[in-house]
């Protein structure tokens, strides 16, 4: 079954979710300029008797196709997990928010992946990109986790924890596998299949969840070595009161300014002030959870000059006003 459909320019487009089920990977906004996406529900070995098929309604996996002019607004909200394999990549890179946090890539390698668990919320705008875009959507019941509930695995303490760009090449050499079998069901492919859920999921857990093992800082090219990145956020992030300049974070790292901003916004995605003004954030939203402290107290206390900057700048990272917030807690 192929879904097509069309979208329109607006000035505010809607967003609709994507869910977990083949039948709902749905309609995608495409806001610059009219865009034609199509999406293709797979369902594994289809041909199989529906009464044989112990898992028909676990795993469902779907392909967006975009071309390289959309510029798409994506939401996902599920009650599955949702693994999404960004196949061609994004030479325009995209932006993401989970209501908490907020992020910015320059650019999408291809083959990352994605992993948004099971009722977490996750939005990306995906810019214009130099050529089209494809993105294979794997949806999995979170009730097989169950199935791993052996040896020393206690499922039942399991927290499963949303990854953008899962830097674990085990997990994408198992969700191509899967895709390939999808696509192209081959000889015992329930089991094979079957098989390879229990791996990823595995996987998955040993790097997405809380009992994954603290990941150390990877260096990247072009970037930071690991001890420089840990000292600059060190600098950021120890006074809350007062924005370092780029030469007072650059300086006992023995860089010159310029070099330090460039290297670190390649090594974690953002520049350094967007850095900081997510880091105030998130520890504003912390302090929100005292009601008894004001919002202009938070303001202050997490360096902002007062509670109009401290809105527009919790807005513009999180979508929502810090009162909105502070009322949704």
């Amino acid at each position: 079954m192929v879904m097509e459909f069309n979208t329109a320019p607006t000035a505010h487009p809607a967003r609709p979710l994507l869910s977990g089920c083949s039948a709902s990977f749905t309609s995608l906004a495409t806001p610059n300029g009219s865009a034609k996406s199509t999406v293709v529900p797979h369902s594994i070995n289809s041909n199989v008797d529906a009464n044989r098929t112990p898992y028909r309604n676990s795993i469902h996996g779907a392909l967006i196709t975009f071309d390289k002019r959309d510029a798409t607004e994506l939401e996902f909200s599920s009650q599955s997990h949702l693994i999404v394999l960004v196949s061609d990549g994004i030479s325009g890179g995209c932006e993401w928010s989970n209501g908490s946090q907020a992020g910015k890539l320059a650019s999408v390698a291809p083959n990352t992946i994605i992993f948004n668990p099971a009722r977490a919320y996750l939005f990306i705008r995906k810019r214009t990109s130099q050529q089209h875009c494809r993105m294979w959507l794997l949806s999995i019941d979170p009730t097989l986790v169950n199935r791993l509930d052996v040896g020393d695995i206690n499922v039942a303490g399991l927290q499963f924890r949303q990854q953008i760009g899962i830097e674990d090449e085990g997990v994408r050499q198992i969700l191509i596998a899967i895709k390939r079998e999808i696509e192209a069901p081959g000889l015992n492919s329930r089991f094979y299949v079957d098989t390879l859920l229990m791996l990823l999921l595995t996987r998955l857990m040993r790097c997405a969840s809380n009992f994954a093992t603290p990941r150390q800082l990877a260096y990247v090219k072009g970037g930071l070595p690991n001890w420089r990145l840990k000292r600059a956020l060190e600098l950021l992030e120890t006074n809350q009161t007062k924005t370092p300049s780029l030469a007072e974070i650059a300086g006992p790292l023995r860089l010159h300014p310029t070099f330090f901003c460039r290297a670190f916004k390649q090594s974690t995605g953002l520049s350094p002030h967007r850095y900081l003004l997510e880091h105030r954030v998130n520890r504003a939203k912390e302090m929100m959870k005292d009601q008894q402290r004001t919002l202009t107290e938070i303001a202050l206390n997490c360096g902002f000059s007062g509670s109009s900057q401290f809105s527009v700048v919790f807005k513009r990272i999180t979508g929502i006003s810090p009162r909105g917030y502070r009322l949704s807690l």
